[in-house]
């Protein structure tokens, strides 16, 4: 198992966002939707130092006010134009993290397991890179192509398809120093070269970038007050009715 060292989280939010004006201070079941990335991060007590890196002043005093620190992002880092490449090689650079994990801001339903659980599996691992995922065995298709079935043949049970990984980003985390290296070497280093795909639960990285996921999130959010006791399966039969 290796050694971490100085972890840092890393919760960048650009105050430009394009579908969604402002999405990142826009209230979401009556709290900036910022400030679920922020309080997660602090709960989950697991990192050094919590960094929301942005061009805003506003969410720069958010982060603040939350007990995390501001980093001021230059503002051709916050460009249209601009990558994760750019302002993560920037940050890293400037904070000099050993391991860097970076919280999507826009996934408000991550829990504080969820990213102890992703910082487990990194630290027992050889990747360079670890990127949450959500995965499936349904049917899939990517521009009219088959990917994980045969059309020529009786489809199998679901169960038996190859399972496809779709990248949320909810959590990803690098090794900082090998970061650096794949940046120096090839410009592109944000998804790694030797990396982790690691599955969460599909409902913890719902990610808000159209108008309607506000109501989806919001939904899901209110739902976690509610007590359901799942101890006793129960079935409808005939027989009581």
């Amino acid at each position: 198992m290796r050694a971490l060292g100085k972890i840092v989280a890393h919760i960048p939010a650009r105050a430009g966002s394009k579908r969604v004006k402002a999405k990142n201070l826009r209230l979401l079941n009556g709290k900036p939707l910022l400030s679920y990335s922020i309080e997660c991060a602090i709960e989950a007590k697991v990192f050094d130092e919590v960094y929301v890196n942005s061009d805003s002043v506003e969410m720069l005093k958010l982060a603040e006010t939350l007990g995390a620190k501001g980093y001021k992002r230059n503002a051709e880092l916050a460009s249209d134009t601009a990558t994760g490449d750019e302002f993560t090689i920037d940050f890293i650079l400037q904070e000099k993290p050993d391991t860097l994990v970076m919280i999507n801001p826009v996934c408000p339903l991550v829990t504080p397991n969820d990213i102890k659980d992703a910082l487990d599996k990194f630290q027992k691992s050889s990747c360079d890179t670890l990127i949450t995922c959500e995965s499936t065995q349904m049917q899939t298709f990517s521009q009219g192509k088959a990917v994980n079935i045969n059309t020529n043949e009786q489809l199998v049970p679901t169960q038996l398809n190859s399972s496809v990984e779709t990248l949320n980003w909810a959590v990803t985390i690098w090794d900082a120093k090998q970061f650096i290296k794949n940046f120096e070497l090839t410009g592109s280093a944000y998804i790694g070269k030797n990396r982790e795909l690691f599955p969460i639960h599909p409902l913890h990285a719902v990610k808000i970038s159209k108008e309607e996921d506000f109501a989806l999130a919001e939904a899901l959010l209110k739902s976690r007050t509610t007590k359901v006791d799942y101890s006793e399966v129960k079935y409808w039969s005939s027989v009581s009715t």
